[in-house]
């Protein structure tokens, strides 16, 4: 397989869309006390579920990513592929480590 510069350029752009994607699951609190929310903590919620349901929250990621990037075009596999390294490593090590902290946090305050 070669890697030219538009394939190697289409991962990488679609591994710093979902990085982009999970940190903004990262500053859900963030946005919930702008929008007016003070109480809740809806990116807890989210990393909990993610963390016991792992296997539906990746198939679910992937569907989105290959549903809208689609299978016909190279570029948007490569795109696909990158967004797909990033979920599995999101999911299986980040938001297990976020979920700990998590916990370490609420219960210092």
């Amino acid at each position: 397989m070669t890697f030219t510069p538009s394939s190697t350029s289409s991962f990488t752009a679609g591994a710093v869309f979902w990085s982009m994607v999970w940190a903004g699951l990262g500053k859900l609190n963030e946005l919930a006390r702008f929008i007016g929310f003070k109480r809740a903590k809806p990116r807890e919620t989210a990393l909990r579920w993610i963390s016991s349901h792992k296997v539906i929250a990746l198939t679910a990621t992937e569907i989105v990513n290959y549903s809208v990037h689609g299978i016909s075009s190279p570029l948007g596999v490569t795109f696909a592929l990158g967004g797909t390294i990033v979920n599995v490593l999101m999911v299986a090590f980040v938001v297990p480590i976020w979920c700990r902290l998590s916990r370490l946090e609420s219960r210092f305050s």
